[in-house]
């Protein structure tokens, strides 16, 4: 069956015949942990099918430079995209104006993975859990900078809706690119970063860190002593990063399954789910349509979040 499903995937999309490469962009930095996922992706369809790809980092805006070059590639089947939570479900949302239409432009080609978040503190603040934290940074009005990989990305607004919601006086410092913020962390430049987990779980582990909480529905095996945000008593910030892939809106609509299904059976093999395991990720794949129909959901519930805490972005 799955070598059906990959004979009929690659002779369904004429673009991984063609001499030209297969381009990836990527919303944030190379060497980052989307930029290694597009390159693990690329290396699979390069040996299941023959198909050079390369891999273009386009980091800025919370990923919308990324968006807006796919967005204005021509429909060939030779230009995709990672794309993730910010640019699919919440900058939309969380901006007045942005240079892409993510329902518009876009066609979602297949979900891959989640990521889980970690709440982050340098251990130069004297706060052990995240009520502490909170109490701290509260009685310290500007004292406190926390990091993201880009403004609308989900470590901003965790940071937003936390500063919002507990009646904080933190800074934004935005970076291109998790890795980045990670080190300003680490040398104590910043206090706090609410961060994807994917790439990053050895830096978690480094002395300078304190994770005070993790997002999902259990602990993380990698790092077992840091309670669930939940366990921590804050619901309201259990959130996950996803990324999936996506073609510009007028690829043709056989050519944008066969891709979806040429990565889920890339997701299948034993190698691939034990490398993204590794690197922090939870496997999710979704094909096109089911894609679609997830980034529906995740509008409907992103626009309720929203509502609810009042947090908007500038720019």
């Amino acid at each position: 069956m799955q070598r059906r499903v990959l004979l009929a995937s690659t002779l369904a999309m004429p673009a991984l015949a063609q001499p030209r490469p297969l381009r990836i962009l990527t919303p944030f930095a190379a060497g980052g942990a989307v930029d290694t996922l597009a390159r693990f992706l690329g290396s699979r369809i390069t040996a299941l099918t023959g198909q050079s790809v390369v891999v273009e980092p386009r980091p800025g805006a919370g990923g919308d430079l990324a968006m807006t070059a796919l967005a204005q590639a021509e429909p060939d089947g030779l230009t995709m995209a990672m794309v993730s939570d910010g640019a699919m479900v919440r900058n939309p949302l969380l901006r007045a104006a942005l240079p892409y239409d993510p329902v518009r432009d876009f066609a979602p080609v297949s979900l891959m993975v989640l990521s889980w978040y970690a709440f982050a503190m340098h251990t130069s603040v004297p706060a052990r859990d995240m009520a502490e934290f909170i109490a701290f940074a509260r009685a310290r009005p500007g004292y406190v900078n926390y990091g993201s990989a880009g403004p609308g990305t989900l470590g901003h607004v965790i940071g937003a809706m936390i500063a919002r919601d507990q009646g904080i006086d933190m800074q934004h410092v935005p970076y291109r690119g998790a890795n980045l913020a990670l080190q300003d962390l680490l040398a104590g430049r910043l206090q706090f970063y609410a961060l994807s987990s994917a790439g990053l779980l050895q830096m978690l582990r480094d002395p300078a860190v304190r994770v005070l909480a993790v997002t999902g529905a259990h602990r993380q095996p990698s790092l077992p002593e840091s309670p669930t945000i939940t366990e921590a008593g804050f619901p309201a910030y259990d959130l996950n990063a996803f990324f999936g892939v996506a073609y510009p809106a007028r690829v043709p609509g056989a050519q944008v399954t066969a891709m979806g299904a040429l990565i889920g059976r890339i997701m299948a093999e034993a190698e691939s789910i034990s490398w993204l395991q590794a690197q922090g990720y939870n496997l999710a794949y979704l094909g096109s349509d089911a894609f679609g129909a997830f980034l529906v959901e995740e509008r409907r519930r992103w626009r309720g979040i929203i509502e609810r805490t009042g947090v908007r972005l500038e720019g």
